[in-house]
């Protein structure tokens, strides 16, 4: 029987472990390395990175080039930052072309959102995109992660977890198996950690959360796997 690997959604860590199959986040323009069989790429115009429409534009038409590689599998990191210096009207502009560009091209869309929930489900209502919104880093409240249970949106889970009063935990323990993710952003330690509290926390076993959230790959993506 096949070993089930760990599934790593979103990092920016340079090393792909062999234990994890991992989707390392590249920002327009950087190099694609080739697919050894566990390295998956997205690819995005992050909200910190806005800048001028026409710069944007032409970020994005990079991008393109990108998303043309079967292992480029997720357009982002991108999305909406009310903390962020840059302009909110041209983070919401570059994020509504970038959501389209994952239609076109038929790949989930990675989510960095912060302070702007609302203005995110507002968007997903006008657009009723096919393919799933992944919020990455989610630390959402319980009600508004309630009012996303029938969207297409799924979530991802890293170091929140392991904080002390952080909303994702409460939002972590509601969610169904089938919506649920892992990632390495912003954690130091290893992806199996963060499953290992996952499993924790939902009282069952690593094995059956590695099983649940390999389903959940591989129903979202067309990839090939070497395990």
């Amino acid at each position: 029987m096949l070993q089930i690997p760990f599934i790593d959604i979103h990092t920016h860590n340079p090393g792909v472990p062999n234990t994890a199959v991992v989707v390392k986040n590249l920002s327009p323009g950087e190099a694609i390395p080739a697919f050894t069989g566990k390295n998956f790429y997205s690819v995005g115009l992050h909200p910190w990175g806005i800048g001028s429409e026409q710069e944007d534009n032409n970020r994005m038409q990079m991008m393109e080039d990108a998303l043309d590689f079967d292992h480029v599998i997720f357009v982002g990191e991108c999305g909406l930052d009310r903390l962020a210096e840059t302009v909110f009207d041209e983070q919401v502009r570059a994020f509504r072309a970038q959501a389209f560009m994952a239609e076109e091209y038929q790949k989930p869309l990675i989510i960095h959102c912060v302070k702007a929930w609302n203005e995110v489900a507002e968007l997903h209502r006008q657009i009723r995109p096919a393919m799933p919104w992944i919020f990455h880093g989610y630390n959402g409240s319980v009600e508004f992660t309630r009012q996303l249970f029938d969207k297409s949106f799924m979530f991802s889970f890293g170091a929140n977890l392991f904080r002390e009063n952080a909303k994702a935990i409460d939002a972590f323990k509601i969610l169904p198996l089938e919506k649920i993710f892992f990632e390495t952003d912003e954690y130091e330690g290893s992806v199996e950690a963060i499953y290992n509290r996952g499993a924790e926390l939902k009282n069952i076993s690593v094995e059956a959360l590695k099983e649940a959230v390999w389903e959940n790959f591989n129903r979202i993506e067309n990839v090939s796997f070497q395990i």
